[in-house]
């Protein structure tokens, strides 16, 4: 599985298959807001999350931490070594919360050696994009972007269809990318443990962690809780970069691909 070098982060994603529902707001708020456990005290995070401050301290503990001063001693150490550590130095809502999830992303893929995932992407035989309600459009885009610079790129489920026939015939050589955002489908989670067996990469927000050891590859998108509708500004630059970075490694090949594609629109005249 694709891990982060951040400790707080990654003890959080180990975990949290385990936690209960106040646990996982808890882990959602730290890891988008660690320099929290710098500044506030244990019955601030406590009130941060609305829950108890024993909440808290059993939280912390359940990461392998003896209490919050060491926790906080950790983050300090790393800090002190020259880790970025994300600040809350922006306020509001909206695009300032975009910025933030973006800064997020863009340190957990700096922190991240890609090469044997943007390899297989570009190397396997089939790529499969598995996407529902909100995550089909992402996917539909992933397929439109990965599909200038290779082919055997296919969307699943087809509009109408349910998807066990697709999932019965992957075979060992296909490299599947599921993307599963906010609210995921009641068998998602059967999805995921059919396709344990096989290359895959999960893209969700940080609800999602719980399927992290399940999966060969995983990369989280942090959604903001600040505003009342959802951006997906995240997952999409996500998908923009995993994209380029694929053209980059395909190289001549995918210049070639591109330049049969546009070849094929000017035919058709299907273009302004």
């Amino acid at each position: 599985m694709t891990r982060t070098n951040n400790p707080l982060s990654e003890r959080i994603t180990k975990h949290y298959p385990t936690f209960t529902k106040s646990n996982r707001s808890l882990a959602d708020y730290l890891q988008a807001h660690p320099d929290k456990v710098l500044i506030l005290s244990t019955n601030e995070i406590a009130e941060a999350c609305s829950v108890s401050k024993t909440t808290v301290s059993r939280f912390i503990r359940s990461l392998g931490y003896e209490d919050h001063a060491e926790l906080r001693n950790e983050l300090l150490k790393a800090r002190d070594q020259g880790e970025p550590l994300l600040m809350d130095a922006l306020e509001g809502t909206g695009l300032q919360e975009e910025m933030r999830s973006l800064e997020q992303l863009c340190a957990q893929l700096n922190e991240m050696d890609l090469k044997p995932l943007i390899s297989k992407i570009a190397k396997a035989k089939r790529i499969k994009i598995i996407g529902y309600r909100n995550s089909y459009p992402l996917a539909m885009h992933f397929r439109q972007q990965l599909m200038q610079c290779r082919g055997g790129v296919d969307l699943l489920p087809l509009p109408g269809q349910t998807i066990g026939e697709d999932l019965a015939f992957i075979e060992e050589d296909d490299f599947i990318i599921v993307i599963g955002i906010r609210r995921r489908v009641n068998n998602f989670s059967k999805i995921i443990d059919l396709l344990s067996e096989h290359n895959c990469l999960l893209i969700s927000d940080q609800s999602g962690q719980k399927y992290a050891q399940k999966v060969s590859h995983f990369l989280v998108c942090y959604m903001s809780n600040q505003v009342s509708l959802d951006s997906y500004a995240v997952p999409m630059s996500l998908i923009s970069y995993l994209s380029n970075q694929t053209y980059q490694f395909l190289n001549s090949e995918a210049v070639k691909v591109s330049g049969k594609i546009s070849a094929s629109y000017s035919q058709l005249d299907e273009l302004e």
